[in-house]
């Protein structure tokens, strides 16, 4: 007990002695041997209190240093990218290496190898283009500090890219003094507008201001931090906004959002798209929620990290879906809702928080956090019409907390629990969501029958009135005549588009011929032949060059009585098919099999509950099909996201 006593109070009078805060001085202490280069900057505005906006802005970088690291590598930039940008194709990664040199990674964590100069010389140039543009004096503190103090952006090599910035857009730079007027918005597309172009490549390093731009290669990610290195540089507050997934996909976006004054905000797409323009993929597409890379630790979740799916271990993640909400911002996005849903199955250790989930390519991706008090949990901002599952994270298991869930364009919450007590019928002729209406296509066409290969003596025998599904519609014909030279002349817009034709003779004995009519898309499609439309084959078909005026034909060589055309319309590949297998799945805290049928003609039917999740897979093709659910009254609602 002594022992504590005197350990206490060593601790107390170390504390009080010390000049710093107990958040600076922590950092020291892991700084080590660098101590003194992080004092050095403390130091440089700790006496003029004319300075003391910049040391509240050296503490700030200070004690938001540590996690933050450089990836450097041990060869000349060159051979690093020539190495990357080759690594797939190459045969032999060890003679690679051997001809590129070491291509280990190597990590140096700020605290350890920052100097005292690189902080001051950093803080100089960002508060001199703060106080120096003319929109500076809307920009607050600590929208200041977030996006345009930072001296790094992701884990690229430490460099002086402010000064080389300022250098390589200094006549960009010197006009802005000459537009008072001049708003942030304005000024990032004039900037914008001079960044160099990318040519995409999935297979880049860690790169800094210079690296990016002797190479200007890269995804989304690297033209993100192109821009917010040069916009930075210039004094214009700019972030990386992003979302971890995309509804349905394996892959998420980034793109840049900025500080227009008044706290509202715009988004751009570095080096492509400037903020008034329309039509880049980050505005359209649905987001379930968007983040803000910060230079700040965030402490968001206060949990365990085995209680955390790892997704959401970036400490340095800000949710701010809301902004994207908000109707009188600059980001003119919509479709989104503030959501809290009731919890069904209670977690067996209660942390404080659940999880959210969207559907990916073949598994669940955690998109998001919400806090719970084990009856409700709060999700906060999301978007609109996408599926949903929220999870709990129990010492790395992620377990449910209730069935799948989406919020409709209403606002109103949809929870996809089956009502095992209202089953209804449904007929099924489609595992998909029609895409293109490709079936309707053969509507208005025609079938002729001439002895004469122009068919200038063409007489027709069948008009195709209405198309109502994918299977062999039969056309009875009544004309004693002979024909040789058999055709389908298709509706304008249509491609001549067919899968099948099929004729019969006077006995029903199929008539066989040698195809022939409008040249066909080789371009599109080198399958698409004349040939397709005979091939006995329901997923090959014709596809002409023209989108008018086309038709295919079959030469039977003699002229035959014409009893009976069959045809089957090109079609999606998503439809029931007689003798197919097909298999009906619904979600009961997985996919389940509920029922497995071999169609004996062009649709299904079940009897299944309402207000569940399903989704049919055809075995024989082995597809899957789009997810469905049933509503009240008993009708398939296609959820496609």
């Amino acid at each position: 007990m002594k022992i504590k006593l005197i350990y206490l109070v060593a601790l107390i009078l170390l504390t009080s002695c010390t000049r710093y805060s107990p958040e600076i001085e922590t950092v020291l202490q892991q700084a080590g041997n660098n101590r003194g280069q992080l004092e050095k900057v403390l130091e440089r505005y700790s006496h003029n209190p004319a300075d003391s906006l910049k040391l509240r802005a050296a503490e700030f970088l200070i004690v938001n240093m540590p996690d933050k690291y450089s990836v450097e590598y041990d060869v000349p930039f060159e051979n690093l990218m020539a190495f990357c940008i080759r690594m797939k194709g190459i045969e032999s990664q060890k003679d690679a290496r051997e001809a590129y040199g070491s291509m280990e990674p190597i990590i140096k964590y700020d605290v350890k190898y920052i100097t005292g100069d690189y902080l001051i010389n950093n803080i100089e140039l960002a508060f001199k283009v703060w106080e120096e543009q003319p929109w500076g004096k809307d920009v607050p503190f600590d929208v200041f500090c977030e996006e345009i103090l930072p001296y790094r952006v992701a884990n690229e090599p430490l460099e002086n890219w402010r000064k080389k910035a300022l250098t390589s857009y200094a006549k960009l730079n010197s006009s802005f003094k000459t537009q008072p007027g001049i708003t942030v918005m304005e000024a990032c597309s004039q900037v914008n507008s001079q960044l160099p172009r990318f040519c995409l490549s999935t297979d880049v390093p860690e790169m800094n201001f210079s690296m990016i731009m002797a190479t200007t290669r890269g995804m989304c990610d690297e033209m993100v931090i192109l821009a917010i290195f040069t916009m930075r540089a210039l004094g214009i507050p700019v972030s990386k906004d992003y979302t971890l997934k995309w509804p349905n996909n394996y892959a998420g976006h980034s793109w840049n959002s900025g500080y227009g004054g008044m706290d509202k905000r715009f988004s751009f797409m570095g080096t492509e798209s400037n903020p008034e323009q329309e039509g880049h993929v980050y505005r359209y597409t649905s987001k379930s929620k968007v983040y803000r890379q910060t230079f700040a630790k965030q402490k968001h979740i206060k949990a365990d990290s085995s209680d955390i799916p790892h997704a959401l271990h970036d400490w340095y993640m800000k949710d701010v879906t809301h902004e994207y909400y908000t109707n009188d911002t600059l980001l003119r996005h919509k479709g989104y809702c503030k959501v809290e849903i009731p919890v069904k199955y209670q977690p067996s250790k209660n942390t404080g928080y659940a999880y959210l989930a969207t559907r990916g390519i073949d598994k669940w991706n955690i998109a998001g956090w919400g806090e719970t008090d084990t009856k409700t949990v709060d999700f906060g901002m999301i978007g609109k019409n996408i599926i949903y599952l929220p999870l709990y994270c129990e010492n790395g298991v992620q377990k449910l907390a209730h069935y799948p869930f989406r919020v409709d364009d209403n606002d109103s919450i949809h929870i996809f629990e089956p009502d095992t007590g209202k089953y209804r019928q449904f007929i099924v002729t489609e595992i998909s969501s029609p895409a293109n209406n490709l079936i309707q296509r053969m509507e208005r066409g025609i079938f002729e029958g001439a002895n004469r290969s122009d068919f200038s003596d063409a007489e027709m025998l069948h008009t195709v009135k209405t198309m109502s599904g994918a299977y062999f519609h039969t056309a009875d014909i009544r004309n004693p005549k002979q024909y040789r030279y058999i055709r389908y002349v298709s509706p304008k817009k249509s491609y001549g588009n067919v899968a099948e034709i099929v004729l019969y003779n006077a006995k029903g004995k199929k008539l066989n011929g040698s195809p022939f009519g409008f040249p066909w898309r080789s371009s599109v499609d080198t399958t698409a032949t004349c040939e397709a439309a005979f091939d006995g084959d329901i997923f090959t078909f014709y596809d002409a060059a023209k989108p008018d005026d086309s038709w295919i034909g079959l030469d039977l060589g003699n002229p035959q009585t014409i009893s009976k055309i069959s045809y089957f319309p090109r079609h999606e590949g998503n439809h029931i098919y007689e003798g197919h297998t097909y298999e009906l799945y619904y979600w009961e805290n997985d996919w389940q099999l509920f029922e497995q049928q071999v169609a004996t003609k062009h649709f299904l039917d079940f009897r299944i509950p309402v207000g569940g999740l399903y989704y049919l897979r055809n075995v024989t093709t082995n597809t899957t099909g789009t997810w469905f659910t049933l509503n009240k009254n008993g009708e398939r609602v296609w959820i496609n996201k």
